[in-house]
């Protein structure tokens, strides 16, 4: 089984305004999809970087209930339909 993530923190940097936004959640409150989509985000490779103006890219860090973190880059095409309430 694999362990059990205690946070996720996403920090989206990008746009129009090149604004950056920080958001922390509790790995609790994560749906079981939510949990699924991040879990094959973290054993896939990386992505590429979204091409053209004013895209939205996440790094994402994954906090995990042993201690352990893995840290993901994602552009914004690439974000699984779970998790577009937590990243966006």
């Amino acid at each position: 089984m694999a362990e059990r993530i205690a946070s996720v923190t996403i920090v989206r940097t990008g746009g129009v305004g090149g604004m950056t936004r920080r958001r922390t959640v509790d790995g609790a409150s994560l749906t079981d999809a939510q949990a699924k989509a991040l879990a094959a985000l973290a054993g896939s490779p990386p992505r590429p970087p979204a091409r053209g103006a004013d895209r939205f890219s996440f790094a994402i860090t994954l906090a995990y209930a042993g201690g352990a973190t893995r840290e993901l880059a994602l552009p914004e095409d690439a974000v699984p339909d779970a998790l577009a309430d937590i990243i966006r």
